[in-house]
């Protein structure tokens, strides 16, 4: 963008006023798709959004919102932009709470009274889409846009909530000490934001950790900048050096704030550098690894400067612009942790690998002319797709379809809960920090050889808003349904999921950033003929256990209330009780775990064999006041009770919904788990199934016709009219259980169940408040 000011003003006058030419797909590798998205008017920017929205810049002003697949892109924003030269409506990206609070934020040149500036403001966007323009709040001002060029205009939110801006040296010295283009030394003046990369609050304040703080430093954000300026250096920089750092991109598959800025060089370099806070690129003394105007061989850059990790020359591109990390398991393996980016000129996307490697000779893809950003985001069937902006047009790229394995029958393993991930904690984790909103993970669990799939406790943790995680098996769809939810921010909540494994490795996606947690209960195996261990005996669920009455106290399922305290818990006696066997053929048992906190600050409970020691697991997490329930399948390692770790708790309960058989059990082919494509069977809103739960009265549904013991299905319950439970259940008559519960209105909540069927396949579901349920059908146990 940079040069063509200067050297390319026919393109650049087709961005300012609209652009009219004909875009063809480009040319990508085999088996590779890239097809059309919409046309626009000079796209500026894409960005992929909650809700899998998709936002388009139009250099004129415009903000376009829509869907992949949507014939329409509606007008969610239109703000007043000056478009002379390389101004115009630039970057856009949203809050990592978005979906609670509706807070974006958007870079744009600004027309004043006194001229044209470039300016960062907050904006609050509504459910439809749309963006009040009386929501504004301005957190960077008056920054000055001297020549019209070299405005840089990306900005994000990386993993520590901060805003991080791109700013470019805007054409000329705004202080007139200097000179332009090449003689322009903005990027190295402190007392400037031009040429530099930013890092706020998301209230507009200097973040913390950057490099000008105290005496001598002052906050800029409306000062201006021009030859009035203070000479104070500002204290919203966090690296200097820059000529116009167009576009930057935050690695999805790390914790830590990784990103990469692509910065447009003068006459002789493009360049890629490492963002690290205190940082200086060297321009305008330093172009690409060379003095500027120079080309190689060159010295090393001097003490305190930095060189990029790669740079390419006029032969190849002449306007870096847009990049974009690939997500790690979502593409073919050889793409996990490549880095791609783009040039407007001659459109070519190269790739970066992990270790900083450019062929520039084999470009990822070719006539991508017009590019000027890129973005990752999924197709309408679940495909992640690289979206990418063309003089006209947004396009997409996505990898060749996948061969899905057919699905074994499984038998169950189970072993001693064991932490296997937390993305904040550098024992599980290289690069520590919460999974970024709208970002995935490719988290291998190190199972043993063999394991088709993995029964795990999901924690969503210190939540920036309501959101979700997602699972899925690498390199297949994404599916629609999700494994977790949190209803509002700074939660902390858990569910059960069966996630299947490729190579040990599943991929983990959410919708807010959290601080993700995963525990393992077991693994899935193979079992393609009769087994005696690891099937699944489904019984009709029934309370064992109940901290709320003293222990010994016969409950109405008929259980004695087998419970005791312990020095961290409590203990349960399992054998005998409530249908389950006491004849040495149970290896492990499936509750419905229910906690209470009380007037506390709120803990968890930790489920494990009771002959062994808590392993620092957790199966439900609470706040204060609050009820929980999650399913857990605890082995008994031989012994006949469970144990419960628990941690600022009030009171537990416990049902049992069935167990797995050890290898002392006849051996059959019942019991053994069929995965199936997740599909949705039950959706009260539309309604599919059938209508809104009405408060005690039990509604019924056919889950299948084929051959099946037990379903496993993931039940969310939303828009609850007030605190309640939900009950799922073969018979007729409700039992006293819970699989689910609800503390207020309002509110949604997940949960994973096995649960028993009738003799026809089907099975009821019973809530005590009034409520919408959604239900979503995993896998099956065998008859």
């Amino acid at each position: 963008w940079g040069r063509l000011f200067v050297a390319g003003s026919m393109l650049l006058g087709a961005m300012a006023t609209g652009s009219t030419k004909v875009v063809e797909a480009a040319t990508v590798p085999a088996g590779f798709t890239d097809v059309t998205v919409g046309g626009f008017d000079s796209p500026t920017a894409v960005e992929w959004m909650p809700g899998d929205r998709i936002v388009v810049l139009e250099k004129a002003g415009r903000v376009r919102v829509g869907r992949p697949g949507s014939a329409t892109f509606s007008t969610a924003l239109t703000l007043n932009v000056c478009t002379s030269s390389e101004q115009g409506l630039l970057g856009f990206t949203h809050d990592p709470g978005f979906t609670s609070n509706g807070a974006v934020y958007v870079y744009y040149s600004a027309a004043t009274a006194a001229g044209c500036v470039n300016r960062v403001s907050r904006f609050t966007m509504s459910p439809d889409s749309s963006i009040d323009p009386a929501s504004e709040v301005v957190l960077l001002d008056n920054i000055a846009s001297t020549g019209g060029n070299h405005n840089g205009g990306d900005l994000d939110v990386g993993s520590s909530g901060e805003l991080y801006v791109g700013v470019g040296d805007a054409g000329r010295d705004p202080r007139g000490d200097s000179g332009s283009a090449g003689d322009n030394d903005a990027a190295q003046d402190t007392s400037l934001l031009n040429g530099k990369i930013l890092r706020i609050t998301l209230d507009g304040l200097p973040a913390g950790g950057n490099p000008f703080t105290g005496p001598g430093t002052a906050r800029c954000a409306f000062r201006g900048n021009d030859a009035t300026t203070p000479t104070t250096a500002c204290q919203e920089i966090y690296a200097t050096g820059l000529r116009n750092p167009y576009r930057f991109a935050f690695d999805p598959n790390a914790g830590n704030d990784r990103f990469y800025i692509n910065d447009v060089g003068q006459n002789t370099f493009e360049e890629v550098d490492e963002g690290a806070p205190n940082r200086n690129y060297g321009w305008p003394t330093r172009e690409g690894p060379c003095p500027q105007g120079d080309t190689p061989p060159c010295a090393g850059p001097p003490a305190g400067l930095t060189d990029p990790i790669t740079s390419y020359g006029r032969s190849l591109g002449r306007s870096i612009t847009g990049g974009a990390f690939v997500p790690d398991g979502l593409w073919p393996a050889e793409y996990d942790g490549v880095y791609f980016f783009g040039d407007y000129v001659t459109g070519q996307i190269w790739q970066m690998d992990p270790s900083g490697v450019v062929d520039y000779g084999a470009p990822f893809a070719t006539g991508a002319n017009g590019l000027t950003d890129l973005t990752f985001g999924y197709t309408t069937g679940g495909e992640a797709a690289l979206f990418y902006t063309t003089f006209s047009e947004v396009r997409m790229i996505t990898p060749p379809a996948g061969d899905p394995a057919e699905a074994p029958d499984l038998k169950f393993v189970p072993i001693d809960p064991v932490r296997a991930y937390d993305s904040t904690n550098d024992a599980y984790t290289d690069t520590p920090g919460p999974v970024r909103d709208g970002t995935s993970r490719l988290i291998d669990l190190d199972p043993p050889a063999g394991a088709e799939a993995a029964l795990v406790n999901l924690t969503m943790d210190s939540t920036a808003g309501a959101g979700f995680l997602r699972s899925w098996a690498p390199r297949t769809p994404r599916p629609a349904t999700s494994s977790v939810n949190a209803d509002r921010p700074g939660t902390i909540v858990a569910n059960s999921a069966i996630v299947p494994l490729v190579d040990g490795e599943f991929v983990l996606e959410a919708t807010t950033t959290t601080r993700v947690v995963v525990d393992v209960m077991g693994w899935f195996v193979p079992a393609p003929s009769a087994t005696s261990d690891g099937r699944f005996v489904a019984l009709d669920p029934a309370r064992l256990a109940d901290t709320r009455s003293p222990a010994g106290t016969p409950l109405d399922s008929g259980s004695t209330n087998p419970w005791s305290a312990t020095a961290s818990g409590y203990s349960v006696d399992v054998l005998g009780n409530v249908g389950v066997p006491d004849d040495g053929t149970v290896d492990s048992v499936a509750i419905s775990l229910t906690t209470l906190a009380g007037d506390v600050i709120g803990g968890f409970v930790g489920a494990h064999p009771g002959n062994e020691t808590w392993s620092g697991t957790s199966n439900v997490n609470v706040t204060r006041f609050d009820v929980r329930a999650n399913l857990a399948v605890v082995p008994l390692n031989g012994g006949d009770s469970i144990g419960l770790e628990a941690f600022q708790v009030e009171d537990v309960v416990v049902d049992v919904v069935g167990y797995f058989t050890s290898d002392a059990a006849p051996s059959d082919t019942s019991g053994r788990f069929q995965s199936v494509s997740t599909f949705r069977a039950v959706d009260t809103r539309i309604p599919t199934g059938f209508g809104p739960l009405a408060a005690g009265s039990p509604q019924s549904t056919v889950l299948t016709a084929g051959d099946h013991a037990a379903v496993v299905q993931n039940l969310t319950v939303t828009g609850t009219s007030a605190a309640g439970h939900l009950s799922t259940h073969p018979t007729p008559t409700t039992p006293l259980v819970s699989n689910l519960n609800y503390t207020g209105p309002d509110q949604t909540r997940a949960v994973l169940a096995f649960t028993k069927l009738a003799d026809d396949g089907s099975e009821r579901y019973t809530s005590f408040v009034d409520t919408d349920l959604v239900v979503d059908v995993v896998g099956y146990f065998s008859e």
